[in-house]
């Protein structure tokens, strides 16, 4: 692998080199020119002496001084062949960026290329690379999306459809009530996928400190008509700690993680406790429903993924869009077994605030 910066020196040092030996040749035959006719024909008085002297004295600064209007030029033509030369991997590089198509994402070779430019085309390739992932997941979220929005869609028209074919009052009835509770269903996931978009769209969020216990405080609040209706009992440990965080979106955090285990876990008491444990803070929503299956935890923190055993309704997405968040707070997300070894226990570990 070749120096740009070393390939630059040597020309330019070469061309130089050469220009300067080319000038000093010919200043040098002239003066000794003039020497030798200012010996074979000396003057014949002093006066004549010093008027020769003078003379050749002007001739040799002309000498010195003539070639350079030549050679100035020409040193600058063959700094420009040199630079030319020197640069031909970055007109390379740029000429393989300008033809690339928008889908053409393969990384650029870095064979035989200046070492300068090694850590450019590197960076480069990193970028491809992120791209390409980034696309990747936007097209299987679109084709994941798309085929979740049909079902909904299509139970929403079926029952339209036996509406309009009732002919039995508590018949219609019933299906208008399925069509009200399919719209609610389709809401919640429209509302999920848009906050997975502003996630995935968002992850330059301005961190600031605050305190976790006023937000799950908050949380399980707004979740207490829920957990009545579904004779469930929340309760929130002592202890508190402080984080970097967004509050929005750690308020969505805790809110699917309440909402999973209330409506899908089928659990009986949510607990939520926060603690500090080896520098970092650890927040933990557990309950004593169904749980999750060890086999089927990490899938299920993947979009659109279920639990194999799933007997309701739901996107999917609630344990996407908690692991999304965690990460944009540095954190990591685990998974164990909830209250007395049943249900289920989501553990978010978050770096502790600075200075606490």
């Amino acid at each position: 692998m070749k120096s740009l910066r070393l390939r630059l020196v040597l020309l330019t040092t070469t061309a130089v080199a050469v220009v300067w030996l080319v000038t000093a040749f010919f200043t040098w035959r002239s003066a000794l020119h003039e020497i030798e006719e200012l010996l074979l024909h000396p003057p014949a008085t002093a006066r004549h002496m010093q008027k020769e002297r003078a003379e050749l004295a002007g001739e040799i600064a002309e000498h010195l001084l003539l070639p350079m209007v030549y050679a100035l030029p020409g040193l600058a033509l063959v700094l420009v062949i040199a630079v030319g030369f020197s640069l031909r991997p970055l007109r390379r590089l740029t000429d393989d960026i300008a033809a690339r198509a928008p889908d053409r994402l393969t990384p650029i070779a870095d064979t035989d290329t200046p070492r300068e430019i090694v850590p450019l085309i590197r960076r480069l390739n990193a970028l491809f690379a992120e791209i390409e992932r980034a696309l990747e997941n936007e097209r299987r979220f679109t084709a994941d999306a798309s085929h979740e929005l049909r079902t909904p869609l299509a139970a929403l028209k079926a029952q339209a459809q036996v509406a309009l074919a009732a002919e039995d009052g508590s018949e219609r009835r019933h299906a208008l009530e399925q069509i009200i509770l399919g719209c609610d269903r389709a809401t919640h996931l429209l509302t999920q996928l848009l906050t997975l978009a502003r996630l995935d769209a968002g992850s330059g969020q301005a961190l600031q400190e605050l305190s976790l216990r006023p937000l799950a405080e908050d949380v399980l609040a707004a979740a207490a008509g829920d957990a009545i209706a579904n004779a469930c009992e929340l309760a929130l440990d002592p202890g508190d700690a402080d984080v970097q965080g967004d509050p929005a979106l750690l308020r969505a955090m805790l809110r699917n993680l309440v909402d999973n285990a209330l409506h899908h876990g089928g659990a009986r008491h949510i607990e939520v406790s926060i603690e500090t444990q080896d520098g970092a803070v650890v927040l933990t929503v557990a309950d004593d429903g169904k749980g999750i299956p060890a086999a089927d935890r990490e899938r299920v923190q993947q979009r659109f993924r279920r639990g194999a055993g799933a007997d309701f309704p739901g996107s999917g997405l609630g344990l996407s869009i908690v692991r999304r968040i965690t990460e944009l707070h540095h954190g990591r997300m685990r998974i164990d077994d909830g209250i007395g070894g049943r249900g289920l226990a989501v553990r978010l570990h978050l770096p502790l605030a600075a200075g606490k």
